[in-house]
C-alpha cells in the first residue's frame, strides 16, 4: 500500500499479496475483486483511488515542472487544483482536467501559456497513474 500512497511503481507480486490480505481479512471474494478491478482499469488503480496519493508525492510529481517557474495567478491555482486532486482522488485522467472542478480555473489549454506545458502535465498524470498498473516481477528489477 505503501508504493500505491508514494506514487512507486507496483508489481504483479505486490497486487497479489494485497489481494491476498483482502481476501485473508474477507473483504469480498476473489469475484469480488476481479469485478471490481475490471471496472477500475485494474485492481492497482482501484487501490490507489481508495487511498489517493500522498501529498508529497503529488508535489514530487510536479517538482521538476515547477523548478525555476513563476507562475502565474491562473497557473498556479490550476497546478495546486492537480495536486489535491491528486492527493484526493490517487490519479487522473486527461479528460478531467476539462471538467469541474478544472474547468472553475479554466481549460489548462488557456490556463498556461505554453502548450508544452500542457504536454509535460499530461505526461506527469500518465506517468503517476503507470505506477499503480503492475508490472511482472522480471520487469521490476
Amino acid at each position: 500500500m505503501q508504493k500505491l500512497l508514494r506514487g512507486r511503481q507496483i508489481t504483479s507480486a505486490d497486487l497479489d499479496e494485497l489481494k491476498s490480505i483482502f481476501l485473508d481479512l474477507g473483504f469480498g471474494t476473489e469475484a469480488d475483486i476481479d469485478r471490481t478491478a475490471e471496472e477500475h482499469e485494474g485492481f492497482g488503480l482501484f487501490l490507489r483511488a481508495i487511498t489517493g496519493l500522498s501529498r508529497e508525492a503529488a508535489v514530487q510529481a510536479f517538482s521538476d515542472f515547477l523548478r525555476g517557474r513563476t507562475l502565474s495567478p491562473a497557473e498556479y491555482a490550476f497546478v495546486d487544483l492537480l495536486i489535491e486532486s491528486l492527493t484526493q482522488n490517487g490519479y487522473l485522467d486527461v479528460g478531467e482536467l476539462y471538467e469541474p472542478p478544472f474547468k472553475r480555473v479554466g481549460d489548462p489549454d488557456v490556463v498556461f501559456r505554453d502548450a508544452s506545458d500542457v504536454d509535460v502535465i499530461i505526461n506527469v498524470l500518465d506517468r503517476l497513474k503507470t505506477t499503480a498498473v503492475p508490472i511482472t516481477g522480471a520487469e521490476a528489477s
